[in-house]
């Protein structure tokens, strides 16, 4: 097996670091566990990032690490952190072991979630505080997104267990001073405070509770994130009798329990304490070093099929991998915390909890808000914006300056999202708890201003998948393409040669419904006339002279529930474009010397280079109606000449993948070299750009970065090659033998080098005798 890179994304130190340092220790012990257990030896490079509670430290981090062939990520205990990372994870393709309790509503398919979710912890707690203490809460937490989000659902599960929120604070990260806070809880007289504290601001709450000698037998604080680790932090009298939830407690007094403490604390060296997120990351990484085990890889689908409906038996009983939304079912505790720091029992679940992360109460009948009233007198008096939407995101109400800039009106449908990417207009928005309605609040601005932060945004990057740009006309055709995603339509993918027509038709299908199907490629363009047929629906024993025993499935087959991918779709010849539209409209095919119709269910996704419009008219070489059914979506990727603001990235991108596979050369270019670039008319596209780069690289490969002298465009300026250092060639073959030596050592055999090599195994054994590479 190859190197396998894991990257640990945890705050050692901020805010935050009071619990990640915990989640770090367990991560390192369950790396030591599964190689103390695996029979087959694994070659692991743990790499460890400090994100210091920072989401921006975070991307950044995530990024460097990326770049250097880390598919596989560890960490990110805030949702910030986390949502910041997902586009890190799209467009490396990589995945992110989500170890923390967070507040749902996302199923991200790069990112394998082993925290609990509300339904499992909050709305526990819930059923057990109301009955137990009274219906009156109050809500404090940390000002970010999961308390935020958090506390939108509990107005909503509060609202259905016939309770009341009297009141709800929050605080900035790390916060020290909480006694207005108390006194405001005090005012309210609420039964019970639920917290989402998180870091800092759980100790120094926790403490101004005790010092204002407030009783947790009259008023509790219940918390899903409050554990032994911050609890041991604060000091214990300062817990003592509030309560907390989740799938484990390291009171449990199973024998596999008392087992993995000991364990824990002899790997650590120290009297550790161990709280339920710990134990999240703990049962992550070990589910997560199986897959990679059992699979022998570390892409992310082979990683997510293995891990599909799988269990984990844990101390503190068994967890189970849902197979649709990647999430962990698992039993349920509820605890009170005593003056050892330790929680002791009060209630748990008889059987495991399924995960929904999108669990929601069906609401009652809402009451009218005299909402119209106030925004009248708001529309009149105020410069402000103000937007108020229905549960189906459509207009109710804008202020006179939200219609004049942001151009929307009653009756339309806005996006909260999209009012934010767009136009970068500070919006506060507000979920009542009893009335599905939505108030966007943003602060006064100019024309000129908003207009400006429109241009501004033309420039930033656009991603759908893999794929990124800055052009406006490209994204479009990815905005397009999202939503061509979303749907079963044929699409039909136009561009030139090396525009990327086959990345865009994979990342279609890596973000629709059959992702975890079949991606099947055909280019019908290199295939001889008189075997498309037989590969496209496959034939029988006996159909043709040299027809290989038993017969064989063809594409459509092959990709049956998946995608089918017709490259240079304008290349088939037009007797076999009947049999195409037949097999498109009927979903059936037959094989070749076959009679039998055999169904198929296949989404069809084609390309060409071609003008098929005037191949109908003018040439007749290209039929119509089946041109019809082909390009029901059309996406036009515009060649690299007209979108070179995407150079830069582009060229990082290619750079980073070189240095991935030679671990040595350059991973930087300088701007005179990308100047360079941004001259030449690339009538080879994307794919030329790479060939270019490719060389360059080479040329550079002893240096930090590509400069203008290593760039050459296919045969011109080839007479000042004289100029490159006489060495190069040198240098090349230097690195030719050093990476066939690493993939030597890698492999177990001559055979499966030369398979990772991508050459014949006579040519590896020609370059093993030139280069007196002796074998291990």
């Amino acid at each position: 097996m190859n190197e396998i890179r894991l990257g640990l994304l945890f705050s050692l130190t901020g805010v935050t670091s009071i619990t990640e340092q915990g989640q770090y220790q367990a991560a390192r012990f369950a790396i030591d566990q599964f190689l103390k257990h695996v029979n087959k030896r694994i070659k692991l490079n743990v790499m460890v990032c400090d994100i210091r509670s920072d989401p921006d430290e975070c991307a950044k981090q995530a990024e460097l690490l990326a770049k250097f062939g880390v598919k596989v990520f560890i960490g990110c205990y805030t949702s910030a952190c986390r949502k910041a990372l997902l586009p890190i994870l799209e467009r490396y393709d990589a995945l992110l072991l989500y170890p923390t309790l967070y507040e749902g509503l996302e199923a991200h398919p790069n990112v394998f979630y082993t925290g609990e979710v509300p339904n499992q912890q909050i709305l526990t707690l819930l059923r057990y505080m109301i009955p137990h203490f009274g219906r009156k809460v109050y809500l404090i937490g940390t000002d970010y997104i999961y308390p935020h989000y958090t506390n939108r659902q509990i107005y909503e599960f509060i609202s259905q267990l016939d309770g009341e929120v009297v009141g709800e604070s929050y605080v900035s990260f790390g916060q020290s001073q909480f006694n207005e806070i108390v006194k405001d809880i005090l005012s309210r007289k609420p039964n019970a405070i639920f917290s989402t504290l998180v870091g800092e601001n759980i100790k120094y709450f926790y403490r101004c509770y005790y010092d204002m000698g407030l009783d947790p037998a009259e008023m509790p604080i219940f918390s899903p994130i409050t554990s032994e680790i911050e609890i041991k932090a604060m000091g214990e009298k300062y817990a003592a009798g509030h309560y907390g939830c989740g799938s484990y407690f390291q009171s449990l007094p199973s024998e596999e329990n008392h087992k993995f403490i000991k364990e824990f604390r002899t790997f650590t060296g120290k009297d550790s304490v161990i709280s339920s997120v710990m134990m999240n990351t703990y049962i992550g990484v070990r589910l997560l070093l199986e897959a990679i085990h059992r699979t022998n890889g570390d892409t992310r689908r082979q990683i997510f099929q293995y891990l599909r409906g799988r269990t984990f038996q844990a101390p503190s009983g068994v967890f189970k991998v849902d197979p649709n939304n990647l999430h962990l079912s698992r039993q349920v505790f509820i605890g009170r915390a005593n003056q050892l720091g330790q929680f002791e029992l009060v209630w748990a679940s008889e059987k495991e909890i399924e995960a929904n992360p999108f669990f929601k109460y069906q609401a009652e009948t809402p009451k009218p808000l005299p909402w119209k009233a106030i925004t009248n007198i708001w529309k009149e008096h105020s410069g402000d914006i103000l937007i108020v939407l229905n549960d189906k995101s459509e207009v109710l109400f804008a202020s006179t300056r939200a219609e004049k800039l942001l151009n929307v009106s009653v009756g339309n449908k806005v996006a909260i999202e999209t009012l934010q990417k767009e136009f970068n207009v500070s919006v506060d928005q507000v979920i009542q708890h009893h009335q599905p309605l939505r108030v966007l609040l943003g602060h006064s601005v100019s024309t000129q201003s908003l207009e400006m932060k429109k241009v501004k945004n033309r420039e930033k990057i656009y991603r759908f998948h893999i794929i990124q740009t800055k052009n406006a006309t490209y994204q479009q055709t990815l905005k397009l393409a999202e939503v061509a995603a979303g749907n079963d339509a044929n699409v039909l993918i136009l561009g030139e040669t090396g525009t990327g027509k086959e990345v865009m038709a994979r990342a279609i299908h890596e973000n629709s419904e059959r992702r975890d199907k079949p991606f099947v490629a055909v280019n019908t363009g290199a295939i001889p006339k008189e075997l498309i047929a037989s590969e496209l629906f496959g034939y029988v024993e006996g159909a043709f002279t040299g027809a290989k025993k038993g017969g064989a499935k063809g594409k459509f087959e092959q990709a049956n529930g998946g995608t089918l991918f017709l490259d240079e779709i304008g290349e088939m010849p037009l007797e076999l474009q009947v049999h195409l539209l037949r097999a498109i409209a009927q979903k059936t095919i037959t094989r070749l010397g076959d009679d039998r119709e055999r169904k198929v269910n296949v989404r069809i996704i084609s390309a060409t280079n071609r003008n098929l419009k005037e191949e109908i008219a003018y040439k007749h070489t290209f039929r119509a109606d089946l041109y019809y059914r082909l390009n029901v979506i059309t996406l036009k990727i515009p060649p690299l000449r007209d979108r070179k603001e995407d150079i830069p990235h582009l060229v990082m991108e290619i750079l980073a993948d070189l240095y991935n596979q030679y671990h040595k050369g350059p991973v930087q270019i300088s701007s005179a070299a990308v100047h360079k670039l941004q001259l030449h008319s690339w009538p080879g596209n994307i794919r030329e750009l790479k060939n270019v780069i490719e060389l360059a690289f080479f040329l550079a490969y002893r240096e930090k970065e590509v400069r203008p002298e290593h760039i050459y465009f296919d045969m011109e300026g080839i007479e000042n090659l004289a100029a490159v250092p006489k060495n190069t060639t040198f240098k090349l073959k230097e690195l030719e033998k050093e990476t066939i030596e690493r993939v030597l050592q890698e492999s177990s055999s001559v055979c499966e080098a030369a398979k990772k090599l991508g050459i014949s195994r006579s040519t590896l054994y020609r370059r093993i005798q030139q280069f007196n590479i002796k074998k291990q």
